[in-house]
């Protein structure tokens, strides 16, 4: 792997987006996390969603100390949501323009959630490997990400690997397979500038921003996942429902229970709207079997359950 600090390359320079909400308590030792990485050159670009506790004036407070790095897009649009907060920073993203020192130099774009901690090498592990992809297939879009440590709220490990402690099926990383869930945790990507202008603007069919974003690395690009934790993922009061522990029968009954329990029917209603939508604004560049497995992702929206069963399991096996 090509080091990101490599004689031969400049070091790199990093967008950072970190939408926040309520989210004081950690905020400070995020931001500090991301201003420290190694190797790389990093810029930090935030938008408080209107809350109320003293997240802005923590951001203000980092943009009066760090003006060269830290920005705040005061777009005056109050509370978005977490998904639109995200989109209004991407589109952001693509106006940024680094000093004049580092001007003509490829900008890449992480994303970052407001009570994590960045492990010090956090991008420079991401940007070393996807240099490669760029180098394998330039010009074109590509992600990369990674697993991710759980912690509790002081910081004490709870699982070493967020992918185990979950049973998430990262390894399931084609195409068909993201239609149906998505295996990109968002805050851990890393992304080209040419998957962004790719991906913008996310639509409102879309299920999240990051979903999004893996659809079309998967069909456009390239996207790879690197098996080792270079976040902290804190769980807290307002996250818990975000890493749970399962257990190997926990995931196998997962899946019979997308079969046969009809209270997946709404999930299906979103991946099929997903799907078109996806379908309707790339059909000109996708291969045939993309086409294919889009229209039968599309299909999910039949309220035919056993229909739906059958074109889930299908794409499965794509």
């Amino acid at each position: 792997m090509t080091d990101a600090s490599s004689p031969t390359l400049p070091p790199a320079t990093v967008l950072v987006l970190l939408p926040v909400y309520n989210g004081a308590r950690f905020l400070a030792n995020q931001i500090d996390s991301i201003l420290h990485q190694e190797r790389v050159r990093v810029f930090l670009l935030c938008r408080d969603d209107a809350s109320s506790d003293h997240s802005r004036d923590i951001l203000h407070d980092y943009a009066t100390r760090h003006p060269e790095q830290v920005r705040l897009l005061d777009d005056r649009h109050g509370n978005l949501g977490a998904s639109a907060n995200f989109s209004a920073l991407m589109q952001a993203a693509l106006a940024f323009e680094p000093p004049a020192a580092l001007q003509g130099q490829p900008v890449y774009v992480a994303l970052a959630d407001q009570d994590d901690h960045w492990h010090g090498d956090k991008l420079a592990t991401g940007v070393a490997r996807i240099r490669e992809l760029e180098a394998q297939h330039p010009g074109l879009p590509a992600l990369v990400h990674s697993d991710l440590r759980v912690i509790n709220e002081d910081g004490g490990e709870i699982a070493p690997s967020m992918a185990r402690y979950q049973g998430l099926q990262v390894q399931r990383s084609g195409f068909a397979a993201q239609l149906l869930s998505n295996t990109l945790t968002g805050c851990t990507s890393l992304m080209n500038r040419a998957l962004l202008q790719k991906s913008l603007p996310v639509p409102q069919q879309a299920i999240m921003h990051d979903w999004w974003l893996s659809l079309v690395a998967s069909a456009l690009g390239s996207r790879d996942y690197l098996d080792q934790a270079l976040i902290d993922y804190r769980q807290h009061a307002h996250n818990a429902i975000g890493a749970k522990a399962q257990t190997e029968p926990v995931v196998f009954r997962s899946y019979f229970h997308r079969l046969f329990d009809d209270r997946h029917g709404e999930i299906f209603q979103l991946n099929a709207r997903q799907a078109r939508a996806f379908l309707e604004r790339y059909r000109d560049e996708l291969t045939v079997r993309q086409k294919f497995c889009l229209w039968l992702a599309s299909g999910l929206s039949l309220r035919l359950p056993p229909l739906q069963r059958t074109i889930y399991r299908v794409l499965r096996l794509l």
